[in-house]
């Protein structure tokens, strides 16, 4: 079972890679077949969308951007990969601006090619269950958790919610180890399991 998490927070070792390896973690404690990998988008180059070109690239090409960075390669690790823990902090009423780009170009792929209809092919990426988790400081983590639940939606993922608050994914407020109204440990837990399950489910 291979899992890929993205990180996008600007900070390394901080509180979002934190619990993409928690989930991680515990995953391989449920399921010791799983292997993992960590891209962490602060080391990429994922350049905006540009939004005019999309009639002679992703709306006529299935999942292709003409636009030469690494935002091609993170999406083939997301088709290659059994299931993707995507986590990112809340900056200033929004994620970090480069993980940001990132997200918007994947969504800007699926949605000129859907709106196309010039294909019956779907996302690669359907079905594949994601793990999300939000971070802040100062703002509710329910807001960055409906920003990635909302991208995981366009491009036909399998979104993992919870059975307890925030219920799409991991949230976390300041200390993740005093934090007990997001519980973040206990929730990384609980989605680590889900994972495991909607992964041998789909296979």
């Amino acid at each position: 079972m291979n899992v890929l998490g993205i990180v996008g927070s600007m900070r390394r070792g901080r509180i979002t890679e934190t619990l993409v390896r928690k989930v991680i973690e515990e995953m391989a404690n449920v399921e010791p077949s799983v292997t993992s990998e960590l891209v962490h988008t602060q080391g990429l180059t994922c350049r905006p969308c540009r939004v005019v070109c999309h009639e002679a690239n992703c709306a006529t090409r299935l999942f292709q951007c003409s636009i030469d960075d690494d935002v091609m390669d993170v999406l083939e690790r997301m088709k290659t990969a059994d299931a993707v823990v995507l986590g990112t902090p809340h900056y200033f009423r929004g994620p970090p601006a480069g993980f940001h780009a990132m997200i918007e170009r994947l969504q800007a792929m699926a949605f000129f090619h859907e709106a196309a209809g010039l294909s019956s092919e779907g996302s690669p990426l359907l079905d594949k269950p994601c793990g999300l988790i939000g971070v802040c400081e100062y703002s509710n983590p329910q807001v960055i958790l409906e920003y990635l639940h909302d991208f995981c939606m366009l491009l036909d993922m399998r979104p993992i919610r919870l059975r307890s608050f925030p219920y799409l994914g991991v949230g976390a407020h300041g200390e993740i180890g005093e934090d007990e109204i997001f519980r973040p440990l206990e929730r990384a837990t609980e989605l680590a399991s889900a994972l495991v399950f909607a992964v041998r489910e789909r296979r």
